[in-house]
């Protein structure tokens, strides 16, 4: 069982305010996310924007597709009324016109928050785009000091770390020549049984940083177990109940990405006196039965 386990808001507080916009990073960095997801979509004149779907229908006012919008197209929409009056937007999350954010900027509010948080950064593929979004990401790696060995951006002592997920696994392949593969998470959802033979010689990806959706969690519990007895960290996402969370700490499952990080960070502080007790308990009786846990000869 966790004592502890990693938050990462989900396209920022996406329960709160509209996804992947500064309102939502901002919001999520302020209550104490331990990490923070994002999707990253390539404009047409190849910048690398926040952005989940492959249009900008569902969370703007525009039409059509992310890569038919240059940057200055992309600023120029509405891109957090549909969930957040622009209006009543608080002042420090910034204002209607500047709620986009480039992956760029993202980055910069991370090292603004003076304090130790992980950017999960998901590359997003459509049309066969692994090798152009994939070398972008290097691309941003390299001017923003990223150091392989620590998995941090701007030097060994930043105080920001960086996995890259996908659930392309091309992708992943171009991003690992400059990722470590302890810092590449492929992502799986219940659909995708490719992922059983994860930790077998037919398996060809990384496999020490896992994405599994809470669905796949729920009906490959046993693989899980084994996974986590073997050492690797899962990422599960999308959390959402407490009963999620009840599993999700029984299986000792390190990291859950959420929608609403305020609500999973309480949840968790509530829970760790309890575990800590548990787990006090058990080890008094683990010294009192020394033969507790062995097999009979």
């Amino acid at each position: 069982m966790a004592d502890t386990v990693k938050v990462f808001a989900h396209r920022g507080d996406s329960a709160l305010f509209a996804e992947n916009t500064r309102a939502a990073f901002a919001h999520a960095l302020a209550i104490g996310a331990h990490g923070i997801e994002t999707d990253i979509q390539l404009s047409a004149d190849g910048h690398p924007v926040c952005w989940h779907d492959t249009t900008v229908d569902r969370t703007s006012n525009g039409r059509g597709p992310v890569r038919d919008h240059s940057l200055d197209e992309l600023r120029e929409l509405d891109v957090c009324s549909w969930k957040y009056p622009a209006s009543t937007l608080p002042s420090q999350y910034g204002t209607s016109s500047n709620q986009l954010m480039t992956l760029d900027e993202l980055t910069k509010m991370l090292f603004e928050a003076d304090r130790p948080v992980e950017l999960a950064l998901e590359m997003k593929i459509s049309d066969g785009n692994e090798h152009q979004i994939a070398e972008c990401i290097v691309d941003w790696l390299q001017r923003w000091g990223w150091d392989p060995d620590s998995g941090t951006l701007g030097g060994a002592t930043s105080q920001v770390s960086l996995s890259v997920m996908s659930f392309s696994l091309k992708a992943l392949a171009v991003v690992e020549t400059a990722v470590p593969a302890a810092r590449l998470c492929p992502l799986f959802s219940t659909k995708n049984r490719e992922a059983l033979q994860i930790g077998k010689p037919s398996w060809h990806g990384p496999d020490q940083l896992l994405g599994p959706s809470v669905g796949w969690v729920s009906r490959y519990e046993s693989v899980v177990k084994s996974w986590l007895a073997a050492g690797r960290t899962l990422r599960i996402w999308t959390v959402e109940t407490e009963q999620q969370l009840r599993r999700i700490q029984r299986l000792g499952i390190q990291q859950v990405t959420v929608n609403d990080p305020a609500w999973a960070l309480q949840y968790l502080k509530e829970q760790t006196p309890n575990l800590h007790y548990i787990h006090r308990v058990y080890r008094r009786i683990r010294s009192m039965i020394p033969s507790l846990g062995r097999r009979n000869p």
